[in-house]
């Protein structure tokens, strides 16, 4: 669990708001959800590897319109 004020809690607050102003990047990351699910259905260790590249991309968007 993250705790509030967390730098997880952060990260996660930071994608979320970022995602919804900008909803080409949310139908991108909803379509990658998909594509590594039907990729890995048992293998949730590569489906959070698959994400990582994206997420931190649309992290490192967010801080920068800060």
């Amino acid at each position: 669990m993250n705790e509030i004020d967390s730098r997880d809690w952060e990260n996660q607050v930071f994608f979320r708001d970022y995602l919804i102003q900008h909803p080409e990047l949310a139908q991108e990351y909803a379509s990658l959800k998909i594509e590594l699910a039907q990729r890995f259905p048992t293998d949730r260790d590569a489906y959070l590897d698959g994400k990582a590249s994206f997420i931190e991309r649309v992290l490192g968007l967010a801080r920068l319109a800060k």
